[in-house]
């Protein structure tokens, strides 16, 4: 009798062990990025999706009334929120064409979804950033299952904070709610896609609040024109590289608190020169704050910035790609 009930339990156990394993979330970095570029180039052929040059008109700064959740006050455990936000986090980014291969590729950066009926958001720069080398390109949005949705519009835009809501075409998402009033010491978390490794997960503290200009100086350092708004932005402990921007920045509770946006190098340039890193170099990473976020979601808080301060990204001379995108059949080596 003993041995027939430790036989089921030993069952018992196995599967729930077995389940537990298929439960996992396992990526294939290559095989994920040549899903969404299979069905990018199909949603392009069909004309279901627009170009990025299209959706660069429409980010001028204003405001569109969305729905928000209430902030969760349940406390999860690291795991469960790996679990959480990998229902609302998405590679947003653009399928574009290969001037060296004639194929076309993706080039991912990130976004949460911040009401059920397809509003996302992600990082002004995500749509604003150019390659000369690239002529044609879409933007899309992706989930952790290679589901690939179409941008259909630009609903708002503060490209001083450089934040944005997209409307993509996709309804009964999972959401992400807003907090603001995040103080340093909060332990935060992040899911993102750097450098084309999808979906990482990391863990640290706000270090320190930080509100700074959005004016930007002229290659004189100069700053030229209305001076900017003061922006609220986290610095944070949690790794984040390029490939992030647009990533929610949560607490333990699942609330997002900011945005990946930017990094910066701390640090002395060797011999004074300014155009070498910074040894040693230290990252300083900077998000943008919930509470610039919620000013795209009410538009009686645009209200409230300073005349002047609302400027139409597409008068701005278009920003450059920190790096230009490289073929990935060139980069593994594949014959040309």
């Amino acid at each position: 009798m003993n041995k027939v009930c430790f036989g089921v339990l030993f069952l018992v156990l196995w599967a729930s062990s077995l389940g537990a394993a298929q439960a996992r979330f396992i990526v294939n970095d290559e095989a994920y990025s040549d899903k969404v570029s299979r069905a990018g180039e199909r949603l392009i052929h069909e004309h279901k999706v627009l170009s990025l040059e299209i959706l660069r008109q429409q980010v001028t700064t204003r405001a569109a009334p969305v729905e928000l959740l209430p902030a969760s006050h349940e406390k999860l455990e690291p795991t469960e929120l790996y679990d959480r936000l990998l229902q609302s986090t998405l590679a947003v980014g653009t399928v574009y064409k290969c001037p060296d291969c004639g194929g076309w590729h993706f080039s991912g950066s990130s976004g949460f979804v911040l009401n059920e009926r397809g509003i996302v958001c992600t990082c002004c720069h995500v749509l604003l950033e150019e390659d000369d080398k690239i002529s044609e390109s879409y933007l899309v949005a992706s989930d952790s299952a290679g589901h690939v949705f179409p941008v259909k519009s630009v609903l708002s835009a503060d490209t001083e904070a450089d934040t944005c809501l997209l409307q993509i075409e996709a309804s009964g998402l999972k959401a992400l709610p807003l907090r603001s009033g995040s103080r340093p010491g909060e332990g935060v978390y992040c899911l993102s896609n750097p450098g084309g490794y999808f979906f990482m997960f990391s863990e640290g503290m706000i270090a320190r609040l930080n509100e700074r200009s959005s004016s930007e100086p002229d290659e004189h350092g100069r700053v030229t024109g209305a001076p900017g708004r003061p922006v609220l932005l986290l610095n944070i402990t949690a790794e984040f590289a390029p490939g992030s921007s647009g990533a929610a920045v949560v607490d333990t509770y699942g609330n997002v608190v900011g945005q990946v946006a930017s990094i910066a190098d701390a640090g002395e340039s060797p011999d004074g020169d300014q155009n070498k890193a910074a040894s040693p170099s230290v990252p300083i990473r900077f998000c943008t704050a919930s509470e610039e976020i919620l000013r795209l979601t009410n538009p009686s808080l645009v209200k409230e910035l300073r005349p002047g301060a609302l400027k139409p990204a597409k008068k701005s001379k278009p920003r450059k790609a920190a790096t230009s995108r490289v073929c990935p059949k060139k980069q593994a080596g594949a014959p040309q």
